[in-house]
């Protein structure tokens, strides 16, 4: 016989020793007091003694008995399959929790986390084959659980255990592989407490076989919940751990460009985003970069701090307009699946620009024009467009261009505000450049609107920037920020050639609110800001608080920013960062479809998938069906990392090919491994088993069979009625005395 929770039996037996312990105390409260009639009782007592001694004996083994019968019930006795028969046929059911998270593909000595976890599911069926009881078998793996949420259920569920379903696991266990996914105990324990309860005189044995890493069991409250509420449902839960020591490991978290991709044969920068999950640093980490299959240089880190990431910048252009694809590689290290990172981008050959430009010769546009699209052997990757205020009305057209840009516009009407609101409220980005033709009240009342609208703040007077002999530097401070990375660096002496001799001031009683919406990115030598950024919806707006075109007015000539020699570069940059956020591009993770929408009045409705590292010749045909002008094109098969291909075809017949990049999770690579003292310190109160996987037995074959709980209920009933019986019997009860006649 084993039980369920043994701890309750060394809680549980020392009780029986209760009612001697009473029955002791009360002969001490007994006092021996002699007088003469007591010598005829004694003489009665003697000639009885013997079957008083033998009833009171009964009546305190009866005593301890119940006692007995209720620690065992709720100890929860299971009897051998052996004598299961003499009370009925048991059930036992293997619920097999596996961690296939991409941290179990840890591997070490010819073996990983995921090949020992294998182990042990094995070991538990080795040991449940061929018993006579029935054994029922139900395998969840951790990235199942998301799916279970929709209403699924386990590919193994309560399957009878036999020579058919051995044959199935053992192909199964064979063939199975850690997912790319981040899915933790949590996903496996929620699903496992949506599996259906427990049948009567079912003994239902849980196995959480996990590698414990310390960032996934940080949700103490929930896990704790979790936990126990699994148990309630189980009559055994085992934990066994898939890794012993925490190895080094190196994850590639970033690979993006840093203000959104550029055009065609333009210069692009790319950041790339090493993190250290080690507890030591290391020292010349080499990246190995690749743009279409070819090998482009390596990206070098000098040194990376034990715990921090390290970001690095490099430089890649594509040559051409279409789709594009790069990877960046590690070295082998603990954990492979983290080691590449994959970008895709469909690549225009230019980016659409509108400018809308109100000054009264219309010269800041043409400085505008001229730094975005030079012309000759200059690309930019940029065509502007400069249109005059009313170009705003063709409101359809305003969702082409990448960026927008108000050039001393007086004013607009409402329905041009509202657009251009919910232009950048969708993702879009708007430079303002004031000036002399800026009407300060439309300014305040319609763009700013009490905080509200696009302006960042709330506009002043036209001011002018006093010098003072006796104080050098330069007219404009800079804060770090993508557009003024051309002014870094303390030899740069561009900044010191940029004059302002007028500006827009303030509202003088208008602070930058504390939500961080709104930010100063650049100031002048009085501190007063010359250009601010706020976020809207998805968007950014920028305002720049001087005129842009060094063209005299009527108070004098604002700024020569547009004549500084590197105003090409910062106008590149300012327009590149404000359509970063239309500029998508195509990557997605491993835990979400990889779809792609396409207009049904442009392409046929047959495609080819390509999945990572598949040919042309298995490429998965789909004929997509269409829903409102529109094919939706979901990848067959589960997602991996790496570049999907997607093949179409326009109604003109000509190929096209669209690329999709999809990357894996990050952090789940941190190896830390949550001690086991640690781990009964977060699950207080659950009754639980804890192993290696490297010593786990199968030591809950004593946990199979038979349940005895209601068998001991019952008996601990009869004693009772038995003791109360024996209690009456044991007592003296003087005959009631007659009434007189």
């Amino acid at each position: 016989m084993s039980f369920l929770l043994p701890t309750l039996l060394a809680f549980g037996l020392p009780l029986i020793a209760a009612p001697l312990v009473i029955h002791l105390i009360n002969l001490r409260r007994h006092r021996r007091i002699e007088w003469a009639a007591m010598d005829f009782l004694l003489e009665s007592q003697k000639r009885n003694k013997k079957w008083i001694v033998l009833k009171q004996l009964l009546l305190l083994l009866l005593r301890t008995a119940a006692i007995a019968a209720v620690v065992f019930m709720l100890a929860g006795p299971v009897i051998k399959s052996t004598w299961a028969g003499l009370f009925g046929r048991g059930v036992t059911h293997h619920l097999l929790l596996i961690d296939d998270s991409y941290s179990m593909t840890d591997h070490w000595d010819e073996t990983s986390a995921f090949e020992q976890a294998k182990r042990v599911v094995a070991a538990v069926l080795e040991q449940a084959q061929g018993r006579s009881e029935n054994q029922l078998v139900t395998l969840l793996r951790f990235s199942e659980a998301r799916r279970l949420a929709a209403g699924a259920g386990p590919e193994i569920d309560r399957r009878p255990l036999d020579a058919a379903l051995l044959a199935e696991l053992e192909r199964t266990l064979g063939e199975m592989k850690a997912s790319e996914t981040n899915a933790g105990p949590i996903d496996g324990l929620q699903a496992a407490t949506r599996l259906p309860e427990a049948v009567e005189g079912e003994t239902r044995i849980a196995y959480l076989v996990t590698d414990f890493r310390r960032p996934q069991w940080e949700e103490q409250a929930q896990l704790q919940q979790l936990m126990t509420e699994l148990r309630e449902r189980v009559g055994d839960l085992q934990l066994v751990q898939t890794v012993y020591d925490e190895r080094p490991n190196l994850a590639i978290t970033r690979l993006e460009p840093e203000s959104g991709i550029r055009a065609a044969g333009v210069e692009t920068w790319m950041e790339l985003t090493v993190a250290n999950y080690g507890k030591t640093p290391v020292a010349a980490v080499t990246v190995a970069v690749e743009q279409d299959g070819n090998r482009l240089p390596a990206v070098e880190f000098d040194e990376i701090p034990a715990g921090e990431k390290a970001t690095r910048r490099f430089r890649v252009t594509f040559p051409t307009a279409g789709p594009h694809e790069l990877t960046a590689g590690l070295e082998s290290d603990a954990v492979l699946t983290d080691n590449k990172r994959y970008f895709a981008a469909e690549i225009p050959p230019v980016f659409p620009v509108l400018v809308i430009d109100g000054s009264a010769n219309g010269d800041d546009g043409y400085y505008l024009r001229t730094a975005l699209s030079p012309g000759g052997k200059n690309v930019g990757g940029w065509n502007p467009q400069v249109e005059p205020p009313s170009y705003l009305r063709n409101h359809e057209a305003l969702a082409n261009y990448a960026v927008i840009v108000l050039l001393d516009v007086p004013r607009l009407d409402d329905a041009e505000v509202e657009v251009l609101e919910s232009y950048v409220r969708s993702g879009g980005g708007l430079a303002i450049f004031v000036g002399p033709q800026s009407q300060q009240p439309f300014y305040n009342d319609q763009l700013f609107a009490d905080g509200a609208g696009l302006l960042p703040a709330p506009l002043n007077v036209p001011s002018q920037l006093l010098r003072d002999p006796s104080e050098a530097g330069a007219d404009v401070r800079v804060a770090e920020h993508p557009i003024f990375r051309v002014f870094a660096g303390q030899r740069n002496s561009f900044l010191s050639v940029a004059n302002v001799d007028f500006y827009y001031a303030l509202d003088p009683n208008w602070k930058i609110p504390e939500s961080g919406d709104v930010s100063a990115i650049a100031t002048l030598r009085n501190g007063a800001p010359l250009a601010l950024e706020k976020k809207f919806g998805e968007g950014r707006v920028l305002l720049h608080l001087a005129k842009l075109a060094p063209t005299p007015t009527d108070q004098g000539i604002w700024t020569n920013w547009s004549l500084n020699p590197v105003f090409p570069i910062y106008a590149n940059e300012l327009v590149g960062y404000l359509s970063a956020t239309r500029r998508r591009f195509d990557v997605r993770g491993v835990d979400e479809p990889i779809k792609l929408a396409l207009p049904e009045a442009a392409y046929l409705p047959e495609v080819k998938v390509r999945a990572p590292g598949v040919g042309e010749s298995n490429a998965t045909p789909i004929v997509a069906a269409a829903k409102e002008g529109v094919y939706e094109i979901t990848a067959p098969g589960q997602p991996r990392s790496g570049v999907w291909r997607f093949e179409l075809t326009t109604r003109e017949g000509k190929p096209q090919v669209r690329y999709v990049a999809v990357n894996v999770p990050t952090g789940e690579g941190e190896l830390a491994i949550l001690p086991q003292s640690e781990l009964a310190e977060r699950l207080p109160g659950v009754e639980y088993r804890y192993a290696l996987a490297s010593e786990f037995t199968k030591a809950d074959d004593e946990l199979e069979g038979y349940q005895l709980g209601d068998a001991f209920l019952y008996a601990l009933a009869a004693i009772l009625i038995f003791e109360q019986l024996l209690a009456v019997s044991a007592s003296y009860h003087p005959a009631a005395a007659r009434s007189a006649a």
